[in-house]
């Protein structure tokens, strides 16, 4: 029985005394326990039970005060439809009344009883407001739905959600009140507790030092024995003796020192398997110590740059590294850092003291060759954190290189596919403007008959019109074409400012007026006559975004505001339309891109703003958007344009029907592929009496300049068996051998996508004509080149000043007057000119058939606005 009690005396002892002090504090705990949890349950039962009727209190508030007016708002604001409108209002009616009658059943007893007669008074007067709120959604009169919802509706809302806040308050108030309840009761069980774990602390200290003191004595005897193991190697064993907790002890620690020896082999095999690692993997690992000397070179790393381990292991350096990247890189770093770094092993350190470092290096293997790695360098670290060492894991970057370059080539083909698609679209300009110039041309010819009916000059016109259109989109087409290749450039000059200003906006007024927007120019003070810089961009970009603001507002105004300084001239285009959405907003500038939440978004290319984005971009300049939907929409950007000088303008006379009288009659050669476009010019120089020739290709061409020698070709660039710019080779060489005088030689090509004047000019020409020509353009060329003056027909009698028109139109009818005006604002000049017609021979229906044929329709609307 002895020795049986002496085994087990410590663990008896140990067993008990724990036990007591985990049953003491267990015990402790568990009250505490059940006591706040209870205290828990019942301050969230009390606060539920509060907040339900805040909650029921709060909904009421919101259906009233918030989603019934909202709803109201939107209806009228043009957000929302009417019978969703009527529908919200409905549904926040019902789900209020249902709340309140909640509240009053749960919470009423509670409640102010006269607060609760007050809130029913108050909600049935409302609720007659309500119903003729919803009779005026029914029957659609959002006229007054705006009045009644300010100056009706929400005046008696007011009062309720005042007094619904107030309930509310009340709520939280007795709520509150609880919780403080709570909170105080709660304080006094957490104090008891305190008490009564510092209790069971003291006497767990208590018997754990009489414990303590007990066993003290045991231990003492035990260590003395564990020193000489401890100190010892792992062959050393604790001597044991006798069969108490003790003796297991030391039987145990000796089972550890066998455990400890198992551990260190082990860690000789885990380090068999890291040299295998080393061994096999595909990427060279190296090791080097602080000093800089290589403790690890695996396989790969000497297969790759021919070292052998003997080569480098324990030896400082790094020969498979290249001296004049080592140096340049820790030139960068000191120019960088401040600090001077010398030597590999310091680059090493440098680069790895924030942590691992990746790049790309150049290894030299042993026989020369150069390998591209990407290495990443970390620092090896003790227990401590010490450094130790360096690992460099290194990759072999040659395949990926090899890759890059594949990449490089498909860049290559790519770039030549583009040029294969810019070549694509000159073709096609070519194709499309050919056609496009012989509609145009013969409907001009076709014009320049006087005795034409008013008929058959209206249709004219409408051709011209429909071609213009046409030929503007050709444009778009191949504008954008010309900023994707780089191949826009700017012609600068000087240019009247407000001139472009005021003609852009004049542009506009017409259909402005006919959708009664107001359209303004303001121009801040200090902004120049006259500015420097490429007019016909500028003017393009500013009638796109006018035109888009006029497209796209119904309402309201349109403004365009200039401003200067510095240098730097600003343009801003802002209206009230419906504003743009976020979605939208983030592709709007991409090509071919059309806002979805609009119907007139279809209309066009989609490419309108992406070019002006564009050459706002080629001007030097940012085109930035703001826009909210409901508010409106303003398109700003700003461009470097200096102060211009006065630019020399020239008189516009009229369309020319001929040569002044003691003008030589020239002599032109025509070249064309195309017969129609060939009779087309060949008809309109003959027009004007000059002697004309023709020529189908540039064979053909060169032959008739040997044998009439013409005052100035047309030559067109694309033909069959010679092109345009062959046969001018051949004319400029024979000039020059024969010692000939200069013909003047136009270019004139469809294809202008690819053309400037520079090129042209190199390649012998004197100037340039893109097809469709206008016949203004064709004579100032005539008449720079040659010195030749024309006749022009003579002005038709002037239309009357405005003031004039009106007084006359004030005699007329003003049922006629309103149908007058109704189809100026349309632009509708058939039905103005039939309206004319009904005055037979007035001298004022005279005057307006000159300003509907002249297409001054503003004039028109002043006078009749007169």
């Amino acid at each position: 029985m002895a020795p049986f009690l002496s085994r087990f005396r410590i663990a008896a002892k140990l067993w008990l005394g724990f036990s007591a002090v985990a049953a003491i504090l267990a015990g402790l705990a568990l009250i505490q326990i059940s006591i706040l949890h209870e205290d828990e349950r019942r301050v969230l039962r009390i606060f539920e039970n509060r907040m339900v009727p805040v909650r029921q209190l709060k909904t009421v508030s919101d259906a009233y005060g918030i989603h019934i007016l909202f709803a109201a708002r939107q209806v009228r604001g043009g957000t929302l439809e009417t019978p969703e409108g009527l529908q919200r209002i409905q549904e926040a009616r019902r789900e209020a009344n249902r709340q309140w009658m909640a509240f009053k059943a749960a919470a009423g007893a509670h409640s102010d009883p006269e607060a609760l007669a007050r809130m029913d008074a108050l909600m049935a007067y409302v609720d007659r407001d309500l119903d003729r709120l919803e009779q005026l959604l029914v029957e659609g009169q959002l006229a007054s739905l705006g009045r009644f919802v300010d100056d009706d509706l929400l005046p008696e809302i007011l009062p309720v959600t005042t007094l619904l806040a107030g309930l509310v308050q009340a709520q939280e108030d007795a709520a509150q009140r609880s919780v403080d309840e709570m909170a105080a009761r709660a304080q006094r069980t957490r104090v008891l507790s305190y008490a009564m774990i510092l209790g069971g602390l003291a006497a767990a200290l208590g018997l754990g030092y009489y414990i303590s003191r007990d066993l003290s004595g045991s231990i003492r005897r035990m260590v003395a024995q564990v020193r000489r193991a401890a100190e010892g190697d792992l062959d050393a064993q604790v001597r044991v003796d006798g069969r108490d907790e003790l003796a297991d002890l030391g039987r145990e620690l000796n089972r550890m020192v066998d455990r400890l020896r198992g551990t260190i082999h082990a860690l000789a095999e885990q380090e068999a398997s890291e040299r295998a690692v080393l061994r096999h993997a595909q990427a060279a690992i190296i090791v080097r110590d602080t000093q800089g000397r290589v403790r690890r070179f695996n396989p790969y790393a000497q297969a790759l740059l021919g070292f052998s381990e003997d080569d480098v292991i324990g030896h400082p350096g790094s020969p498979w590294l290249d001296p004049e990247e080592v140096e340049a890189l820790a030139r960068a770093l000191s120019e960088r850092t401040g600090r001077r770094i010398q030597g590999e092993i310091e680059l090493i350190r440098h680069l790895t003291e924030t942590g691992p470092d990746l790049r790309e290096w150049t290894f030299v293997a042993r026989d020369g060759r150069r390998v591209p790695m990407l290495g990443a360098l970390s620092t090896i670290t003790a227990a401590d954190g010490q450094p130790v060492g360096f690992l460099a894991i290194a990759s072999d970057l040659s395949s990926l290189k090899a890759l890059e370059a594949d990449l490089r080539v498909s860049e290559a083909r790519a770039q030549a596919a583009n040029r294969a698609k810019s070549a694509f679209l000159s073709n096609m300009s070519h194709e499309l403007r050919t056609p496009l110039n012989a509609i145009l041309g013969y409907a001009q010819l076709m014009n320049r008959n006087s005795a034409r009916s008013p008929e058959d000059r209206d249709q004219l016109g409408r051709i011209l019109g429909a071609g213009e259109h046409l030929l503007s989109l050709i444009n778009d087409v191949l504008s954008l074409s010309k900023i994707e290749s780089g191949g826009l450039e700017l012609r600068t000059g000087s240019f009247r400012a407000m001139a472009l200003l005021e003609g852009v906006l004049d542009m506009q007024r017409i259909r402005a007026a006919s959708k009664e927007l107001e359209l303004r120019l303001e121009v801040a003070p200090g902004f120049p006559e006259h500015l420097e810089g490429d007019e016909a961009k500028l003017r393009q970009v500013l009638v796109n975004l006018l035109g888009n603001a006029v497209k796209f507002t119904t309402k309201g105004t349109v403004s365009l505001l200039a401003e200067y300084a510095a240098g730097r001239a600003t343009f801003t285009v802002a209206d009230t339309g419906p504003g743009i959405a976020e979605e939208d907003q983030r592709q709007l500038f991409q090509a071919f891109y059309q806002a979805a939440n609009h119907p007139m978004a279809a209309e066009g290319t989609g490419l309108g703003l992406h070019i002006s984005r564009s050459l706002v971009h080629l001007m030097g300049g940012e085109l930035s958007l703001w826009s909210r939907l409901g508010e409106g929409s303003r398109f700003s950007f700003s461009l470097p344009l200096p102060e211009g000088e006065p630019p020399l303008e020239l008189e516009d006379r009229g369309r020319v029907i001929g040569l002044e009288p003691g003008q030589r009659r020239a002599t032109m050669l025509v070249v064309d592929d195309r017969p129609e476009n060939r009779d087309l010019l060949v008809r309109l120089l003959e027009s004007l009496d000059f002697r004309v020739i023709a020529a189908a290709d540039g064979v053909e061409a060169v032959e008739l300049w040997g044998r009439y020698r013409p005052d100035l070709v047309w030559m067109d660039l694309r033909m069959p068996r010679m092109s345009g710019f062959e046969a001018i080779q051949l004319i400029r060489g024979r000039e020059l051998e024969e010692g000939l005088p200069h013909t003047f030689v136009v270019a004139i090509s469809a294809s202008v996508i690819d053309m400037d004047r520079d090129t042209l000019r190199q390649s012998g020409f004197d100037d340039f004509l893109g097809k469709p020509f206008r016949e203004g353009q064709l004579f100032e060329l005539i008449s720079r080149m040659l010195g030749l003056r024309f006749r022009y027909r003579e002005a038709e009698g002037e239309a009357p000043a405005p003031k004039a028109l009106s007084e006359l139109l004030r005699l007329e009818s003003a049922a006629w007057r309103a149908d007058l005006k109704e189809a100026v604002l349309i632009g509708d000049t058939q039905a103005a000119l039939d309206l004319a017609d009904q005055l037979g021979t007035k001298p004022v229906a005279e005057s307006l058939r000159q300003l509907l044929k002249a297409y001054k329709l503003q004039e028109l609307l002043d006078g009749l606005n007169g």
